[in-house]
């Protein structure tokens, strides 16, 4: 009778274990943000005709690599005259470029920015390179590298409306802060507010292009959310929506489980256009306590980001642990360029639209609009491990009520 209470406690703390969620991540949002998987970069595409000598045909492509090293941004040289068939002649047309050579830079969201590089007072390696780095990118860039995240307010030209802005930026930056001890894993540097002032919106072009705007379009204050990588998370708030509860919304996914069961292509955000380098690198190996670069790290960052969309390899990937039968094929609602020279066409930016105070506008989608504590299950796994674990209750109970007998005997 020893033997048998012995066996049915053992069985029913088997299941127990089993039904129990053994690996917890290890990582957050934050820190899976940081690695680079290379599927979504911007493309750059620089023009060149027949009429133009190979040396200096040789020099544009050489000054122009050496500009984006470093950088998320792929470069393709295109001959106009002999490539006829190419679809990045495309954005030729769009922009009205007639004089070459020239380039025009193309966001993984669809939009596209000509670049100049047919003027004689600045190279082009130049030309590309200070469109990688204006004084707003670079800021962003050494802040997140250090702490939790930056929300980045751009001033429109009233002042009281800047002022409400600022102000609600920095409550849910302080809201986000107070919180942080009770988030999944310590985070040691909290949220920042950077702010753009309005005299220097015009000098942002790429940094606001990026973000599906123009200078011409800030009339009234904007925010946006960056953290891990330079990666932009949730929507380009503008006016009455940047309020401390919508900003608050946004910074506080970034501090959660990466196993929460959101939406990664929701999650990981597209990425500014900036040069990456070592030192930035540096930084965020120091601030995390590890290099999301590392090979080993970022193959289980990886099989991560690939369960969170179901295992298709594909752009915008952000994560949740299920067990699901993982499928070569792309999701059909994400378009793949499965061509490195198939050019998506251009299409503008999404505009938010107007929403109530709480409702939280989204890009590209929505994420449940489930607590974040009590997210409703994303697969039949928390199902099974209940059903485990009333079963090992019943087991161990019935062990107890055999041993007491046993004893009694």
């Amino acid at each position: 009778m020893k033997r048998l209470h012995l066996i049915l406690l053992t069985a029913g703390l088997i299941p127990g274990w089993a039904g129990t969620p053994a690996w917890a991540c290890r990582y957050n949002v934050l820190e899976v943000g940081f690695i680079d998987l290379e599927m979504e970069p911007y493309r750059l595409f620089g023009y060149v005709t027949s009429q133009m000598t190979p040396e200096r045909v040789s020099t544009l492509r050489d000054e122009i690599e050496t500009a984006l090293v470093e950088s998320n941004v792929r470069f393709e040289l295109v001959h106009t005259d002999r490539d006829t068939d190419h679809p990045a002649l495309a954005y030729l047309t769009q922009h009205g470029i007639e004089e070459l050579p020239a380039a025009v830079l193309v966001s993984p969201d669809g939009q596209s920015l000509p670049i100049v590089l047919s003027d004689a007072s600045i190279s082009p390696g130049r030309a590309v390179s200070s469109a990688l780095l204006s004084t707003a990118q670079a800021e962003v860039l050494k802040r997140v590298a250090e702490c939790y995240g930056v929300v980045l307010i751009i001033e429109g030209p009233d002042e009281t409306a800047n002022a409400l802005a600022r102000d609600a930026a920095q409550a849910a930056v302080d809201q986000v802060t107070a919180q942080m001890e009770f988030m999944p894993k310590p985070i040691a540097k909290g949220p920042q507010v950077v702010t753009l002032d309005h005299e220097s919106v015009a000098d942002e072009r790429v940094l606001l292009w990026s973000l599906g705007a123009e200078p011409a379009d800030v009339n009234e204050p904007h925010a946006a959310i960056f953290y891990g990588r330079g990666r932009w998370i949730g929507p380009l708030f503008r006016g009455g929506q940047i309020t401390k509860e919508n900003l608050e919304r946004v910074l506080f996914v970034i501090g959660a489980d990466c196993e929460c069961g959101l939406d990664h292509r929701w999650l990981q955000g597209t990425m500014l256009p900036a040069r990456w380098d070592a030192g930035l690198q540096a930084t965020v190996a120091q601030t995390l306590g590890f290099d999301p670069e590392s090979p080993m790290v970022k193959m289980e960052m990886l099989s991560i980001v690939r369960r969170g969309m179901g295992g298709a390899a594909v752009p915008g990937v952000p994560f949740g642990y299920r067990e699901i039968e993982v499928s070569d094929e792309p999701a059909e609602s994400i378009e793949v360029v499965e061509d490195a020279t198939e050019v998506a066409e251009p299409a503008p930016h999404e505009a938010v639209p107007a929403m109530p105070e709480e409702v939280i506008p989204t890009r590209p989608s929505a994420p449940p609009s489930v607590p974040m504590d009590v997210a409703e299950p994303s697969s039949p796994l928390p199902v099974v491990a209940w059903a485990l674990g009333a079963v090992s209750a019943g087991v161990v109970i019935a062990g107890i009520v055999v041993f007491l007998a046993a004893r009694k005997r």
